[in-house]
């Protein structure tokens, strides 16, 4: 696990564990709706960073690093958006996957009809955003392994995000709604609908 010294709201600082391989985040009680705008980019920084290994799933039974007791399976709903992470029994902290910190966020969004018949037609097979498992689009639905939906980045709640928590400055130059590939740029491994299209937005931001 790597440790992220970052901002809190309205002050101070929060140290959040980021682990590479299988991109989960272990927030204490109450960090992950105390980040700065500043510090969720920092965060998503430095999980694109290492978008080009595939994840490995975190399974449960997960311990409480804090503890040592078992993290309970948890589900949530912020806004009108469902997310799910582990949670230890004692108030410690959570542990969360990035796609459902993403849900959390609100930084993902379902597919429509016709963008997912223009990935059956364009890539056939996408990498699932929380396992790293093949997707075949053409047959499911979902990821066969983690059960993850098919969701694509909204690249425009990502940046409004960012921009509430900075001075302004210039508007940015638009970006396609929904962040997906023009070709498929990874056919042997899948293009990640949420990670992939991730680097590619926080490249544009760094320009």
């Amino acid at each position: 696990m790597r440790v992220l010294r970052l901002e809190r709201t309205p002050h101070g600082h929060v140290e959040v564990d980021v682990c590479p391989q299988c991109r989960g985040l272990w927030f204490d009680a109450f960090e992950s709706l105390q980040l700065t705008a500043e510090a969720t980019l920092a965060l998503l920084r430095e999980v694109a960073a290492h978008a080009e290994a595939s994840p490995r799933r975190a399974d449960g039974p997960l311990p409480c690093p804090r503890c040592g007791l078992r993290l309970a399976p948890t589900q949530d709903v912020q806004r009108t958006t469902r997310f799910s992470y582990w949670r230890c029994p004692r108030g410690h902290g959570r542990f969360t996957p990035l796609l459902q910190f993403m849900r959390e966020k609100d930084f993902v969004r379902p597919l429509t009809p016709q963008e997912m018949e223009r990935l059956r037609a364009q890539l056939g097979t996408v990498r699932c955003s929380g396992c790293g498992a093949p997707v075949d689009l053409g047959r499911d639905p979902a990821c066969r392994y983690c059960g993850a939906r098919v969701e694509a980045l909204d690249p425009d709640a990502v940046r409004k995000a960012i921009e509430r928590g900075r001075r302004p400055a210039a508007p940015a130059p638009p970006e396609p709604p929904a962040m997906l590939p023009a070709r498929a740029v990874r056919p042997a491994t899948g293009f990640d609908l949420v990670v992939d299209a991730l680097q590619g937005l926080l490249a544009g931001l760094a320009r």
